[in-house]
Order: C-alpha cells, then sequence, then structure tokens
C-alpha cells in the first residue's frame, strides 16, 4: 500500500464535489482520491500538482491530464483491494 492510503479520520475532509451537472467519472475519481487521501493539500502532493489546478479539476471546470486521472484511480484500487483484505 502507497504511504498516505488511509482515510483521513477527521470529521471534516476538504474534498469539495462538484455539481451534480459537472460529474462525471473523472471528477467523482478525482473527489472519492482525494477523500481516501484526507483532503486537497494530500492528494495534490501526490499528484505533484498545484492544489488551485486540482481544485478545477474536482469542480469539473478543468479537465485533468490522463496521467492525474489515471493515478487516481491507482488510488482506488488499492485501496480497493486493501479494504478487500481487511
Amino acid at each position: 500500500m502507497m504511504a498516505g492510503m488511509r482515510p483521513s479520520t477527521s470529521a471534516v475532509v476538504d474534498c469539495p464535489l462538484a455539481l451534480p451537472s459537472r460529474q462525471n467519472t473523472q471528477v467523482r475519481a478525482m473527489h472519492r482520491a482525494c477523500l481516501i487521501l484526507g483532503g486537497v493539500a494530500q492528494l495534490a502532493d501526490h499528484l505533484k500538482v498545484a492544489e488551485t489546478a486540482l481544485r478545477g479539476w474536482l469542480a469539473g471546470i478543468e479537465e485533468p491530464p490522463l496521467e492525474a486521472f489515471l493515478a487516481a484511480v491507482e488510488i482506488l484500487l488499492l485501496h480497493a483491494d486493501n479494504a478487500g483484505r481487511a
């Protein structure tokens, strides 16, 4: 498992969700990866991108680069794999 793959235990996690009209597979994957890692700062650090860019992707305003989207999917898969072993 990659470092930082545990979901945050805090009640409030900074992972904004796009308006329903802007939600798509990429937005939902980025949002879920954000929740898993514990917030925008953690996901931005993991993806090595600026928080402002990530917030645009989470809002569905901009489309993430393919590499960032695939990295988010990897987070989801590793988290699901780890959860299945618990």
